[in-house]
């Protein structure tokens, strides 16, 4: 096929979306889980000390808690996005691929 996708880059790239499908379900399962749990920690935060509500809201936005939960969801996320961006990759990849694949049987490459 000249220059473009060959087979074995696109088997490849099923590949690669085959091994990641669980893990991007797992990532989204934890990303939701984290959101509920951010919101919780922050409203602990928020009930336990006094003060107007803007100071109540800055404290509980410092808390080492919410703190602690921001950092682990900017982990998930970072870790699923990547993932979803080689997702796509390897999507487009095969996309292109089959491109290459039709217009060949068509004689058109």
């Amino acid at each position: 096929m000249g220059k473009g996708i060959s087979d074995d880059k696109a088997e490849e790239a099923v590949g690669v979306i085959a091994r990641n499908a669980d893990l991007i379900g797992s990532l989204r399962g934890q990303k939701a889980y984290l959101e509920h749990h951010l919101k919780v920690a922050r409203a602990q935060a928020f009930l336990l000390v006094s003060g107007t509500v803007a100071e109540r809201e800055a404290i509980a936005q410092t808390d080492e808690t919410v703190i602690a939960k921001i950092d682990e969801y900017r982990d998930v996320v970072t870790e699923l996005e990547t993932i979803l961006t080689k997702f796509k990759a390897a999507e487009l990849c095969i996309e292109v691929w089959r491109t290459q694949a039709a217009n060949s049987r068509r004689g058109h490459v």
